[in-house]
């Protein structure tokens, strides 16, 4: 028979992995170009989809790992072989196996450090926020190297933690796990780095067993050069490439670069202040409470050496996401050891415990129905809409082309691209269907032709709530297919 507890945390299980699937479905697109175009778009090239000019100037210099961009690969072919070529549905398989692998990483989790928390009320809390924290089900969505890197870590990590006794076979299968996570990113290397010292400084492993667990890296390495070899055509190690393009020879710093207190401002403003400083206070107090702990040794040298770092962006951290939960509930037990029970009955303390959940649910549901990039919607149109020969006319901007190269993923074969001074100079041909997509409604009148509205990016509903006519000042796309009269 299952007693209550045991309900409300199936309960809990049941709930997250409904949130997770709802968010991969409708979080279409990616977070940051990166999430793109070094593993979609790269992908591509070997699916025949792009041609290597048209990929980021990384891949000349075979500087980012071909194991993301592998996995698509089979992914595509193995779909393909249902005749389904769709990419919008091999994209949304993609972000399912992305949620379902963070998913799997959480339960591994809560299986290893559950344990360790001493007060029912504060594991409860803990499941919530491994499920429910705003963020975590939107970044389980994003196949991107930031999140799939980490989330791999947390697996390696979690089924380390989660063993009383290790065999040698046992730190070889750790050792190759965070080593394919390194083989995704590479800044992973100083979570690995860490994990490694703790071994060596706190549990006293024998040499023989971090020999075991650094085989199991180099394991990984080696297979991760296979699959750069098959991807460049060429032996390359991309991880020394990677560390001299962006370090010795400075180009991540031409993105631009920012002082060793960037991170602190930035989570507090862009994760919900004040209730940001909750995330900073609890690393800060992890690291403080539990000196001697894996996750210290994981985080600190990880945080260190992205302060240094001069080229910075929030989505660097997003590798230790998935410590949040188990750093916020530890510290808050601390917390509570050191302070005395009566903190979480205190008025203040209870207003703010519901500000933070209210906050991160209202937040964690606007991200799981919107959009990643608005722009998916404008591809999928011209996807289903059109088998035939298209040419899309554009005046001042391609919403195809965006960070300096064209999106051929997400394109049909039959779609080409025209840039025109002015609507007047097209010239239609009942040969081949022409667009015009412009950020500005409506076109000009034109005897050739009717211009007929399909698509825009700006559902019909809002125009209600055109106050102080904002729409007329806001960019949004709109696509018009030229009747001939």
């Amino acid at each position: 028979m299952l007693n209550n507890e045991s309900l409300s945390v199936k309960r809990i299980y049941l709930l997250g992995a409904f949130v997770f699937l709802v968010t991969a479905w409708f979080s279409v697109g990616f977070n940051h170009f990166d999430e793109h175009f070094q593993i979609l778009e790269f992908a591509g090239l070997k699916l025949g989809l792009t041609s290597a000019g048209n990929l980021p100037w990384e891949y000349g210099c075979m500087m980012r790992p071909a194991f993301q961009p592998g996995f698509v690969y089979l992914v595509y072919k193995a779909i393909s072989v249902t005749g389904i070529t769709d990419p919008f549905i091999i994209a949304c398989i993609i972000r399912l196996f992305s949620a379902a692998l963070t998913f799997l990483s959480i339960l591994m989790m809560i299986k290893a450090f559950g344990p360790g928390i001493r007060e029912q009320r504060l594991f409860k809390s803990f499941l919530l926020l491994s499920f429910f924290l705003w963020f975590i089900p939107y970044n389980a969505s994003r196949f991107s190297s930031d999140t799939t890197s980490g989330v791999i870590f947390l697996i390696g990590l979690a089924w380390f933690i989660s063993r009383d006794k290790l065999t040698q076979s046992g730190y070889l299968v750790t050792g190759l796990i965070m080593g394919i996570s390194f083989i995704t990113r590479y800044q992973v290397a100083f979570m690995i780095l860490g994990f490694a010292a703790w071994l060596l400084f706190v549990k006293k492993a024998r040499i023989l067993n971090l020999v075991q667990f650094s085989c199991g890296i180099i394991l990984a390495i080696l297979i991760g050069m296979l699959i750069d070899r098959w991807f460049y055509g060429d032996w390359v190690l991309t991880s020394v490439n990677y560390f001299r393009q962006n370090l010795v020879l400075g180009k991540a710093s031409a993105f631009g670069t920012s002082p060793w207190w960037y991170y602190f401002e930035q989570v507090f403003m862009n994760a919900i202040p004040p209730m940001s400083l909750v995330y900073i206070a609890g690393v800060i107090l992890y690291a403080w409470y539990y000196p001697k702990d894996p996750v210290t040794w994981i985080i600190v040298p990880f945080l260190v050496i992205h302060f240094m770092i001069p080229h910075k962006e929030i989505r660097f951290l997003f590798p230790i996401l998935g410590l949040l939960p188990i750093i916020i509930i530890r510290s808050a037990d601390a917390l509570l050891q050191a302070r005395g029970e009566n903190l979480p009955g205190m008025r203040l303390v209870k207003i703010c415990i519901r500000l933070f959940w209210y906050s991160s649910m209202l937040m964690m549901v606007i991200l799981a129905f919107r959009p990643a990039d608005d722009q998916i919607s404008l591809y999928k149109k011209l996807w289903y809409s059109y088998k035939t020969p298209v040419k899309l006319y554009f005046t001042e901007e391609n919403p195809y082309h965006r960070a300096h190269v064209d999106v051929h993923f997400y394109k049909r074969d039959n779609l080409v691209f025209k840039q025109v001074d002015s609507v007047q100079r097209i010239v239609p041909s009942r040969d081949t269907i022409s667009l015009v997509v412009t950020t500005i409604p409506g076109l000009p009148e034109d005897k050739r032709f009717n211009p007929v509205l399909i698509y825009s990016s700006l559902p019909p509903w809002v125009r209600n709530f055109n106050i102080n006519h904002w729409i007329e000042r806001t960019s949004f796309w709109y696509v018009y297919e030229l009747k001939p009269v």
